[in-house]
Protein backbone atom coordinates (compact mmCIF):
# COMPACT_ATOMS: atom_id res chain seq x y z
CA UNK A 1 0.00 0.00 0.00
CA UNK A 2 2.61 2.44 1.04
CA UNK A 3 4.35 1.18 -1.89
CA UNK A 4 1.53 2.26 -4.69
CA UNK A 5 0.97 5.64 -2.87
CA UNK A 6 4.48 6.44 -2.91
CA UNK A 7 4.22 5.83 -7.12
CA UNK A 8 0.92 7.45 -7.08
CA UNK A 9 2.88 10.38 -5.50
CA UNK A 10 5.91 10.24 -7.85
CA UNK A 11 3.42 9.63 -10.68
CA UNK A 12 1.33 12.88 -9.88
CA UNK A 13 3.97 15.39 -9.44
CA UNK A 14 5.85 14.42 -12.85
CA UNK A 15 2.79 14.97 -14.72
CA UNK A 16 2.07 18.30 -12.14
CA UNK A 17 5.68 18.96 -14.14
CA UNK A 18 5.01 18.13 -17.19
CA UNK A 19 1.02 20.14 -17.35
CA UNK A 20 3.14 23.40 -15.96
CA UNK A 21 6.22 23.04 -18.72
CA UNK A 22 3.36 22.42 -21.77
CA UNK A 23 1.05 25.05 -21.00
CA UNK A 24 2.86 27.27 -18.48
CA UNK A 25 3.65 28.76 -21.45
CA UNK A 26 0.07 30.01 -22.42
CA UNK A 27 -2.28 32.64 -21.06
CA UNK A 28 -5.54 34.35 -21.67
CA UNK A 29 -6.10 37.24 -23.32
CA UNK A 30 -8.67 39.79 -22.38
CA UNK A 31 -11.00 38.46 -25.34
CA UNK A 32 -10.20 34.63 -24.13
CA UNK A 33 -8.06 34.47 -26.97
CA UNK A 34 -5.15 32.37 -26.65
CA UNK A 35 -1.80 33.54 -27.04
CA UNK A 36 1.92 32.73 -26.92
CA UNK A 37 3.63 34.82 -23.15
CA UNK A 38 5.12 37.01 -24.50
CA UNK A 39 7.85 37.01 -21.79
CA UNK A 40 9.11 33.89 -23.12
CA UNK A 41 11.80 33.78 -25.06
CA UNK A 42 10.85 31.58 -28.27
CA UNK A 43 13.99 28.96 -28.09
CA UNK A 44 12.60 28.02 -24.77
CA UNK A 45 8.98 27.74 -26.30
CA UNK A 46 10.04 25.72 -29.24
CA UNK A 47 12.00 23.44 -26.75
CA UNK A 48 8.51 21.73 -25.43
CA UNK A 49 8.17 18.42 -26.35
CA UNK A 50 4.27 18.14 -28.79
CA UNK A 51 4.04 21.84 -28.65
CA UNK A 52 0.70 22.84 -30.05
CA UNK A 53 0.66 25.05 -33.15
CA UNK A 54 -3.20 25.30 -33.10
CA UNK A 55 -3.21 28.84 -31.42
CA UNK A 56 -0.48 30.18 -33.60
CA UNK A 57 -2.60 29.30 -36.86
CA UNK A 58 -5.51 30.64 -35.68
CA UNK A 59 -4.03 34.23 -35.01
CA UNK A 60 -1.98 33.89 -38.14
CA UNK A 61 -3.72 32.24 -40.94
CA UNK A 62 -6.66 34.79 -41.71
CA UNK A 63 -4.20 36.94 -43.23
CA UNK A 64 -2.76 35.20 -45.62
CA UNK A 65 -4.19 34.90 -48.86
CA UNK A 66 -4.94 33.12 -52.62
CA UNK A 67 -3.10 35.18 -54.92
CA UNK A 68 -4.83 33.96 -58.45
CA UNK A 69 -2.93 35.88 -61.50
CA UNK A 70 -4.44 36.00 -65.27
CA UNK A 71 -2.02 36.58 -68.03
CA UNK A 72 -2.43 36.06 -71.31
CA UNK A 73 0.24 34.03 -73.33
CA UNK A 74 1.00 33.18 -77.43
CA UNK A 75 0.27 29.45 -78.79
CA UNK A 76 2.13 28.03 -81.93
CA UNK A 77 -1.15 28.14 -84.42
CA UNK A 78 -0.29 24.93 -86.28
CA UNK A 79 -1.69 21.70 -85.06
CA UNK A 80 2.06 20.75 -84.33
CA UNK A 81 2.26 23.72 -81.95
CA UNK A 82 6.04 23.96 -82.71
CA UNK A 83 7.74 27.43 -82.82
CA UNK A 84 10.14 26.64 -85.48
CA UNK A 85 7.00 25.39 -87.65
CA UNK A 86 5.03 28.30 -87.40
CA UNK A 87 8.01 30.59 -87.96
CA UNK A 88 8.99 28.78 -91.27
CA UNK A 89 5.65 28.83 -92.76
CA UNK A 90 4.91 32.04 -91.01
CA UNK A 91 1.84 30.70 -89.68
CA UNK A 92 -0.10 33.13 -87.29
CA UNK A 93 -0.30 32.96 -82.98
CA UNK A 94 -3.60 32.35 -81.03
CA UNK A 95 -3.50 33.85 -77.90
CA UNK A 96 -4.74 32.35 -74.71
CA UNK A 97 -5.85 33.55 -71.53
CA UNK A 98 -3.91 31.29 -68.58
CA UNK A 99 -4.19 31.60 -64.91
CA UNK A 100 -1.85 30.56 -61.96
CA UNK A 101 -2.10 30.60 -57.88
CA UNK A 102 0.31 31.74 -55.19
CA UNK A 103 0.04 32.78 -52.15
CA UNK A 104 0.85 35.82 -50.09
CA UNK A 105 0.11 37.60 -47.01
CA UNK A 106 -1.48 40.93 -46.14
CA UNK A 107 0.51 43.51 -43.74
CA UNK A 108 -1.64 46.17 -43.39
CA UNK A 109 -5.41 46.60 -41.75
CA UNK A 110 -5.94 48.87 -45.24
CA UNK A 111 -5.15 46.02 -47.96
CA UNK A 112 -1.42 46.31 -48.59
CA UNK A 113 -0.37 42.36 -49.25
CA UNK A 114 3.08 41.01 -50.16
CA UNK A 115 3.98 38.13 -52.64
CA UNK A 116 6.54 36.78 -54.99
CA UNK A 117 7.06 38.69 -58.18
CA UNK A 118 6.93 35.34 -60.04
CA UNK A 119 3.71 35.07 -58.72
CA UNK A 120 2.31 38.43 -60.81
CA UNK A 121 4.69 38.53 -62.93
CA UNK A 122 3.02 39.03 -67.00
CA UNK A 123 -0.08 39.37 -65.57
CA UNK A 124 -3.38 41.19 -66.25
CA UNK A 125 -5.35 40.54 -63.98
CA UNK A 126 -4.82 39.91 -60.34
CA UNK A 127 -7.49 38.60 -57.62
CA UNK A 128 -7.45 37.86 -54.07
CA UNK A 129 -8.85 35.19 -51.90
CA UNK A 130 -9.42 35.47 -48.19
CA UNK A 131 -9.94 32.98 -45.44
CA UNK A 132 -14.11 33.56 -45.24
CA UNK A 133 -14.21 33.07 -49.16
CA UNK A 134 -14.08 36.53 -49.94
CA UNK A 135 -12.74 37.57 -53.71
CA UNK A 136 -11.37 40.78 -54.28
CA UNK A 137 -9.58 42.75 -57.95
CA UNK A 138 -5.72 43.53 -56.93
CA UNK A 139 -3.96 46.38 -58.19
CA UNK A 140 0.16 45.81 -58.55
CA UNK A 141 1.93 48.60 -56.78
CA UNK A 142 4.69 47.16 -57.58
CA UNK A 143 7.30 44.71 -58.10
CA UNK A 144 11.14 43.82 -57.96
CA UNK A 145 12.70 41.45 -60.05
CA UNK A 146 16.00 41.51 -58.44
CA UNK A 147 14.33 40.26 -55.00
CA UNK A 148 11.66 38.36 -56.19
CA UNK A 149 9.06 40.51 -54.17
CA UNK A 150 5.96 42.12 -55.04
CA UNK A 151 3.65 44.08 -53.52
CA UNK A 152 -0.33 44.29 -53.85
CA UNK A 153 -3.42 46.40 -53.03
CA UNK A 154 -7.21 45.23 -52.34
CA UNK A 155 -9.74 48.18 -51.63
CA UNK A 156 -11.02 47.19 -47.94
CA UNK A 157 -10.63 48.11 -44.46
CA UNK A 158 -10.17 46.50 -40.87
CA UNK A 159 -8.47 43.40 -42.17
CA UNK A 160 -6.37 40.83 -40.65
CA UNK A 161 -2.97 40.70 -41.19
CA UNK A 162 0.41 39.96 -40.10
CA UNK A 163 3.80 42.03 -39.23
CA UNK A 164 7.19 41.69 -40.32
CA UNK A 165 9.96 40.05 -37.70
CA UNK A 166 13.36 40.53 -37.47
CA UNK A 167 15.41 37.79 -39.78
CA UNK A 168 18.54 38.92 -38.27
CA UNK A 169 17.74 37.57 -34.93
CA UNK A 170 16.65 33.71 -36.39
CA UNK A 171 18.99 31.34 -35.46
CA UNK A 172 19.38 27.55 -37.25
CA UNK A 173 16.99 25.34 -35.53
CA UNK A 174 14.28 27.52 -34.47
CA UNK A 175 10.60 26.55 -34.98
CA UNK A 176 8.57 27.72 -38.04
CA UNK A 177 5.35 27.63 -40.23
CA UNK A 178 4.85 27.92 -43.55
CA UNK A 179 1.15 28.84 -45.05
CA UNK A 180 0.12 28.79 -47.96
CA UNK A 181 -2.27 27.01 -50.94
CA UNK A 182 0.49 24.14 -52.58
CA UNK A 183 -0.96 22.86 -55.36
CA UNK A 184 -4.62 24.36 -54.88
CA UNK A 185 -5.11 22.89 -51.53
CA UNK A 186 -5.95 26.42 -49.97
CA UNK A 187 -4.52 27.80 -46.33
CA UNK A 188 -2.39 24.51 -45.68
CA UNK A 189 -0.25 24.96 -42.69
CA UNK A 190 3.32 22.91 -42.60
CA UNK A 191 5.67 22.86 -39.49
CA UNK A 192 9.58 22.82 -39.31
CA UNK A 193 12.60 24.25 -38.71
CA UNK A 194 15.30 26.90 -40.13
CA UNK A 195 18.16 24.44 -41.85
CA UNK A 196 20.22 27.07 -42.27
CA UNK A 197 21.09 31.14 -43.26
CA UNK A 198 22.18 32.75 -46.06
CA UNK A 199 21.55 31.06 -48.74
CA UNK A 200 22.33 31.66 -52.52
CA UNK A 201 20.53 29.76 -55.43
CA UNK A 202 21.75 32.21 -58.55
CA UNK A 203 17.39 32.94 -58.75
CA UNK A 204 17.82 36.84 -58.08
CA UNK A 205 20.41 39.10 -58.03
CA UNK A 206 19.89 39.67 -54.51
CA UNK A 207 20.15 36.65 -52.08
CA UNK A 208 20.24 36.23 -48.92
CA UNK A 209 17.61 32.74 -48.09
CA UNK A 210 16.40 31.49 -45.14
CA UNK A 211 16.34 27.36 -45.76
CA UNK A 212 13.34 25.59 -44.00
CA UNK A 213 12.29 22.07 -44.12
CA UNK A 214 8.99 23.18 -43.58
CA UNK A 215 7.05 21.58 -46.64
CA UNK A 216 7.21 23.75 -48.89
CA UNK A 217 5.37 22.99 -52.68
CA UNK A 218 3.79 24.81 -56.00
CA UNK A 219 1.73 27.04 -55.08
CA UNK A 220 3.71 28.38 -51.17
CA UNK A 221 5.42 31.01 -53.63
CA UNK A 222 4.99 34.51 -51.81
CA UNK A 223 3.18 32.90 -48.49
CA UNK A 224 4.68 33.81 -45.13
CA UNK A 225 6.80 31.66 -43.21
CA UNK A 226 6.08 32.62 -39.32
CA UNK A 227 8.13 32.19 -36.08
CA UNK A 228 6.61 31.23 -32.71
CA UNK A 229 5.47 34.79 -31.79
CA UNK A 230 3.56 35.18 -34.96
CA UNK A 231 5.58 37.24 -37.12
CA UNK A 232 7.14 36.86 -40.29
CA UNK A 233 10.33 35.83 -40.68
CA UNK A 234 10.64 35.28 -44.22
CA UNK A 235 8.22 34.82 -47.22
CA UNK A 236 8.35 31.61 -49.33
CA UNK A 237 9.91 31.68 -52.43
CA UNK A 238 11.53 28.22 -53.89
CA UNK A 239 12.56 24.51 -53.53
CA UNK A 240 14.77 22.12 -54.83
CA UNK A 241 12.65 19.67 -55.67
CA UNK A 242 14.58 16.70 -58.05
CA UNK A 243 10.97 14.37 -57.90
CA UNK A 244 8.67 17.33 -58.58
CA UNK A 245 7.34 17.62 -54.83
CA UNK A 246 9.28 18.53 -51.79
CA UNK A 247 12.20 16.87 -50.10
CA UNK A 248 12.72 19.10 -47.23
CA UNK A 249 15.12 21.50 -48.70
CA UNK A 250 12.91 25.21 -49.13
CA UNK A 251 13.78 28.94 -49.51
CA UNK A 252 12.23 32.11 -48.29
CA UNK A 253 13.15 35.64 -48.63
CA UNK A 254 14.24 37.30 -44.99
CA UNK A 255 11.49 39.72 -43.82
CA UNK A 256 14.80 42.36 -42.79
CA UNK A 257 14.72 42.30 -47.18
CA UNK A 258 11.32 42.68 -47.95
CA UNK A 259 11.10 45.77 -45.99
CA UNK A 260 13.11 47.99 -47.36
CA UNK A 261 11.91 46.76 -50.54
CA UNK A 262 8.27 47.08 -49.68
CA UNK A 263 8.53 50.20 -48.18
CA UNK A 264 9.87 51.38 -51.27
CA UNK A 265 7.59 49.99 -54.08
CA UNK A 266 4.75 51.49 -51.82
CA UNK A 267 6.22 55.09 -51.61
CA UNK A 268 8.19 55.29 -54.91
CA UNK A 269 6.29 52.06 -56.67
CA UNK A 270 10.32 51.21 -57.48
CA UNK A 271 13.20 50.15 -55.39
CA UNK A 272 15.69 52.68 -54.69
CA UNK A 273 18.90 51.44 -54.12
CA UNK A 274 22.29 52.34 -52.67
CA UNK A 275 25.47 52.04 -54.85
CA UNK A 276 29.15 52.12 -54.17
CA UNK A 277 30.90 51.86 -57.72
CA UNK A 278 33.11 49.05 -57.33
CA UNK A 279 33.45 45.48 -58.84
CA UNK A 280 34.35 42.90 -56.40
CA UNK A 281 35.31 39.34 -55.85
CA UNK A 282 36.10 37.09 -52.63
CA UNK A 283 39.47 35.80 -51.58
CA UNK A 284 39.55 32.59 -50.70
CA UNK A 285 42.19 30.95 -48.32
CA UNK A 286 45.02 30.14 -50.97
CA UNK A 287 44.93 33.25 -53.06
CA UNK A 288 44.85 35.49 -49.01
CA UNK A 289 48.03 33.08 -48.49
CA UNK A 290 49.48 34.67 -51.81
CA UNK A 291 48.65 38.60 -51.56
CA UNK A 292 49.85 38.12 -47.56
CA UNK A 293 45.45 39.46 -46.54
CA UNK A 294 43.57 38.47 -44.46
CA UNK A 295 40.60 35.54 -44.56
CA UNK A 296 37.38 37.05 -45.20
CA UNK A 297 36.64 40.40 -46.90
CA UNK A 298 36.52 41.01 -50.57
CA UNK A 299 38.65 42.65 -53.32
CA UNK A 300 37.96 45.62 -55.38
CA UNK A 301 39.18 45.16 -59.00
CA UNK A 302 37.62 47.59 -60.22
CA UNK A 303 36.44 50.87 -59.32
CA UNK A 304 33.89 52.99 -61.77
CA UNK A 305 34.77 56.02 -62.80
CA UNK A 306 32.75 59.36 -61.22
CA UNK A 307 31.37 57.16 -58.65
CA UNK A 308 30.93 57.29 -54.70
CA UNK A 309 33.66 54.91 -54.59
CA UNK A 310 36.61 56.44 -56.72
CA UNK A 311 35.40 60.02 -55.16
CA UNK A 312 36.23 58.68 -51.45
CA UNK A 313 39.71 57.27 -52.93
CA UNK A 314 39.12 53.48 -52.99
CA UNK A 315 41.73 51.80 -55.35
CA UNK A 316 42.08 48.57 -56.87
CA UNK A 317 43.21 45.59 -54.37
CA UNK A 318 42.03 47.47 -51.67
CA UNK A 319 39.98 45.06 -49.61
CA UNK A 320 37.13 45.77 -47.91
CA UNK A 321 36.82 44.00 -44.61
CA UNK A 322 34.15 45.88 -42.61
CA UNK A 323 31.19 48.28 -43.32
CA UNK A 324 30.37 50.67 -39.76
CA UNK A 325 32.21 48.18 -37.68
CA UNK A 326 30.67 45.42 -38.99
CA UNK A 327 32.48 42.31 -40.84
CA UNK A 328 32.05 41.35 -43.73
CA UNK A 329 30.81 37.48 -44.49
CA UNK A 330 30.94 37.45 -48.44
CA UNK A 331 30.62 39.03 -51.47
CA UNK A 332 26.79 38.49 -51.22
CA UNK A 333 26.68 40.31 -47.77
CA UNK A 334 28.22 43.25 -49.34
CA UNK A 335 26.22 43.42 -52.01
CA UNK A 336 22.95 42.88 -49.98
CA UNK A 337 24.15 45.84 -47.23
CA UNK A 338 25.04 48.50 -50.09
CA UNK A 339 21.50 47.70 -51.67
CA UNK A 340 19.97 48.28 -48.52
CA UNK A 341 21.12 51.66 -47.96
CA UNK A 342 19.56 55.48 -49.26
CA UNK A 343 21.25 57.75 -51.56
CA UNK A 344 23.14 60.45 -49.35
CA UNK A 345 23.83 57.66 -46.65
CA UNK A 346 27.91 57.97 -45.30
CA UNK A 347 28.89 54.67 -43.89
CA UNK A 348 32.83 53.95 -42.91
CA UNK A 349 34.25 51.05 -44.72
CA UNK A 350 37.65 49.55 -43.12
CA UNK A 351 40.38 48.31 -45.83
CA UNK A 352 43.18 46.90 -45.86
CA UNK A 353 46.01 48.02 -48.57
CA UNK A 354 48.98 46.87 -48.60
CA UNK A 355 50.12 46.99 -45.26
CA UNK A 356 47.76 49.79 -43.87
CA UNK A 357 44.54 49.66 -42.47
CA UNK A 358 42.56 52.37 -43.16
CA UNK A 359 39.07 53.72 -42.61
CA UNK A 360 37.65 55.61 -45.43
CA UNK A 361 34.38 57.34 -45.37
CA UNK A 362 32.08 56.89 -48.84
CA UNK A 363 28.29 58.93 -49.14
CA UNK A 364 26.34 56.60 -51.84
CA UNK A 365 24.36 57.60 -54.36
CA UNK A 366 20.94 55.85 -56.13
CA UNK A 367 22.43 52.50 -57.81
CA UNK A 368 21.75 52.52 -61.67
CA UNK A 369 18.31 50.34 -61.80
CA UNK A 370 16.23 49.27 -64.49
CA UNK A 371 14.14 51.64 -66.11
CA UNK A 372 10.80 52.22 -67.88
CA UNK A 373 11.61 53.43 -71.22
CA UNK A 374 10.78 57.51 -71.68
CA UNK A 375 13.02 59.04 -74.34
CA UNK A 376 13.99 62.76 -74.70
CA UNK A 377 13.44 65.14 -72.09
CA UNK A 378 10.85 67.44 -70.60
CA UNK A 379 7.24 66.77 -71.68
CA UNK A 380 8.33 63.87 -73.51
CA UNK A 381 6.18 61.56 -71.27
CA UNK A 382 4.34 60.27 -74.09
CA UNK A 383 6.84 58.92 -75.85
CA UNK A 384 6.60 55.82 -74.30
CA UNK A 385 7.58 52.64 -75.31
CA UNK A 386 6.02 50.34 -72.99
CA UNK A 387 9.10 48.21 -71.74
CA UNK A 388 11.01 48.26 -68.83
CA UNK A 389 15.14 47.54 -69.67
CA UNK A 390 17.85 46.43 -67.90
CA UNK A 391 21.45 46.19 -68.20
CA UNK A 392 22.72 42.52 -69.26
CA UNK A 393 24.43 40.73 -65.79
CA UNK A 394 24.89 36.99 -64.89
CA UNK A 395 22.00 37.00 -63.14
CA UNK A 396 19.93 38.00 -65.83
CA UNK A 397 21.41 35.77 -68.10
CA UNK A 398 20.83 33.10 -66.06
CA UNK A 399 17.04 34.03 -65.53
CA UNK A 400 16.32 34.47 -68.77
CA UNK A 401 18.46 32.13 -70.32
CA UNK A 402 20.26 34.34 -72.35
CA UNK A 403 23.23 33.54 -75.12
CA UNK A 404 24.97 36.29 -75.07
CA UNK A 405 26.98 38.95 -72.30
CA UNK A 406 26.14 41.92 -73.85
CA UNK A 407 23.73 44.84 -74.34
CA UNK A 408 20.94 45.51 -72.36
CA UNK A 409 17.58 42.94 -71.59
CA UNK A 410 13.92 43.49 -72.24
CA UNK A 411 12.35 42.68 -68.72
CA UNK A 412 9.00 43.91 -69.20
CA UNK A 413 6.88 44.43 -71.86
CA UNK A 414 3.55 46.48 -71.32
CA UNK A 415 0.76 44.62 -73.17
CA UNK A 416 -1.09 47.30 -75.81
CA UNK A 417 3.06 49.40 -75.53
CA UNK A 418 4.88 50.65 -78.98
CA UNK A 419 7.32 47.59 -78.02
CA UNK A 420 4.28 45.27 -77.67
CA UNK A 421 2.79 46.26 -80.81
CA UNK A 422 5.84 45.68 -82.58
CA UNK A 423 6.86 41.77 -81.42
CA UNK A 424 9.17 43.06 -79.12
CA UNK A 425 9.32 40.15 -76.05
CA UNK A 426 10.86 39.67 -72.80
CA UNK A 427 14.17 38.40 -72.37
CA UNK A 428 14.71 39.89 -75.97
CA UNK A 429 18.36 41.94 -75.50
CA UNK A 430 18.68 44.78 -77.46
CA UNK A 431 22.52 44.72 -78.49
CA UNK A 432 22.40 48.29 -80.44
CA UNK A 433 20.37 50.94 -81.50
CA UNK A 434 20.41 52.43 -85.24
CA UNK A 435 23.70 50.58 -85.69
CA UNK A 436 25.20 51.83 -82.98
CA UNK A 437 26.06 49.21 -80.70
CA UNK A 438 25.26 49.64 -76.65
CA UNK A 439 25.62 48.73 -73.26
CA UNK A 440 23.57 50.47 -70.91
CA UNK A 441 20.05 51.35 -70.58
CA UNK A 442 21.24 55.37 -70.64
CA UNK A 443 22.92 54.80 -73.90
CA UNK A 444 19.75 53.57 -75.40
CA UNK A 445 17.79 56.34 -74.07
CA UNK A 446 20.36 59.06 -75.05
CA UNK A 447 20.26 57.57 -78.75
CA UNK A 448 16.58 57.90 -79.04
CA UNK A 449 16.40 61.13 -76.71
CA UNK A 450 18.38 63.14 -80.38
CA UNK A 451 15.40 61.41 -82.80
CA UNK A 452 12.44 62.90 -83.18
CA UNK A 453 8.88 61.91 -82.82
CA UNK A 454 7.62 59.99 -85.81
CA UNK A 455 11.30 59.15 -86.76
CA UNK A 456 12.40 55.70 -87.27
CA UNK A 457 14.24 53.31 -84.98
CA UNK A 458 16.18 49.94 -85.83
CA UNK A 459 17.07 47.92 -82.76
CA UNK A 460 19.31 45.03 -83.40
CA UNK A 461 17.90 42.08 -81.16
CA UNK A 462 19.63 39.00 -79.83
CA UNK A 463 16.91 36.28 -79.17
CA UNK A 464 17.64 33.03 -77.50
CA UNK A 465 20.78 33.15 -79.56
CA UNK A 466 18.83 34.24 -82.87
CA UNK A 467 19.94 38.03 -83.93
CA UNK A 468 17.80 39.95 -86.12
CA UNK A 469 16.38 43.58 -87.09
CA UNK A 470 13.11 45.27 -85.44
CA UNK A 471 12.15 48.85 -87.07
CA UNK A 472 9.45 50.41 -85.90
CA UNK A 473 8.59 54.35 -85.38
CA UNK A 474 8.44 56.34 -82.50
CA UNK A 475 5.43 57.87 -81.24
CA UNK A 476 4.13 61.43 -82.50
Amino acid sequence: MKKSAWIAGVGFLAGAVFFALTFGYLQKTGTGETVLDPTVARAETAKVEGFNFTHLVKRVRPAVVKVISESIVERGGSVFNDDFFDRFFNTPRRRERVSGVGSGFLISADGYIITNNHVVKDAVKVRIGTIDRKEFGAKIVGTDPKTDLALLKIESKGLAFIELGDSETVEVGEWVLAIGNPFYQDLSVTAGIISAKGRQLGAAEYEDFLQTDASINRGNSGGPLVNMEGKVIGINSAIIAPTGGNVGIGFAIPSNMAKKVIADLKKEGRVIRGYLGVRISEINEEEAGDFDLPQGGVLIHKVEENSPASRAGLKVYDLITHIDGKKIQSLNDLKTRIANLNPGDVIELRVKRSDKVLDVSVKVTEAPESERFRPGGEGSSSMDLGMTLEKNSPALAREWRLRTSRGIVVVRVERGGIAGQNRIREGDVILAVNRTEIDSVREFRDILSEKRPGSSVFLYINRFGDEFFIRFSLPE
